[in-house]
């Protein structure tokens, strides 16, 4: 009889080990990110010339209809508000801008690079989601709004918990400064998107 009770209550014991374990697993997918949204412009209305030169802004590609978003949350950086989603599977840098003109141009050069503050390892810029690198374009028709662009970098390990931005240099023009820029010192959690708490239920 003893035993018939025995093994229910260690079959039992053995259930919650399995939950404790899965609800293990699930907290630890929770570390991460989903990746942000993003989608494509929805036209490029000219293709960059094949004679493209930073001094002859004819020779920009144009994009309209960019991604954007009402009110952009995170962390000022070089005049972009910035936020960092640590997915599985990439690190994604986001920077949204607020577009003054309807004519307005970019650059973002393909040297970019996050650094481990502690060890100097460097994650190199893996690509920019849906527009050039290392070539000047204009977005035209979005005054006043803020566009969004993605960064794509390599994972970041869990041990890596503050970083160094490196914006890659590269050719200037009298209203563009290509100078290379590093901001240091940069939490990683500091900049993940910011979720709200939990309400959960009120037990009384």
């Amino acid at each position: 009889m003893k035993r018939s009770k025995v093994l229910p209550f260690l079959m039992a014991l053995f259930g919650v080990g399995l939950f404790g374990s899965c609800a293990a697993s699930k907290l630890q997918l929770s570390e991460f990110d989903v990746r942000p949204e993003n989608r494509p412009p929805g036209m490029m209305t000219r293709a960059a010339s094949p004679d493209y030169t930073i001094d002859n802004e004819h020779t920009f590609p144009v994009y309209k209809n960019p991604y954007t978003v009402d009110r952009p949350q995170g962390t000022r950086l070089s005049d972009g508000i910035c936020e960092l989603y640590r997915a599985k599977e990439a690190t994604y840098l986001t920077f949204a801008y607020r577009i003054p003109e309807d004519w307005w141009f970019f650059c973002f050069y393909s040297g970019d690079m996050l650094i481990d503050t502690k060890t100097g390892d460097r994650y190199m810029m893996r690509g920019l989601e849906y527009y050039p690198t290392d070539t000047c374009f204009w977005i035209n028709g979005s005054a006043g709004k803020y566009v969004r662009f993605v960064i794509v970098f390599p994972p970041l390990p869990k041990h890596v918990k503050e970083i160094d931005f490196f914006m890659a240099g590269g050719p200037s023009r009298f209203n563009f400064n290509g100078m290379a820029e590093r901001i240091k010192g940069l939490r990683v959690e500091d900049l993940r998107p910011k979720r709200p708490m939990p309400q959960g239920r009120i037990i009384r």
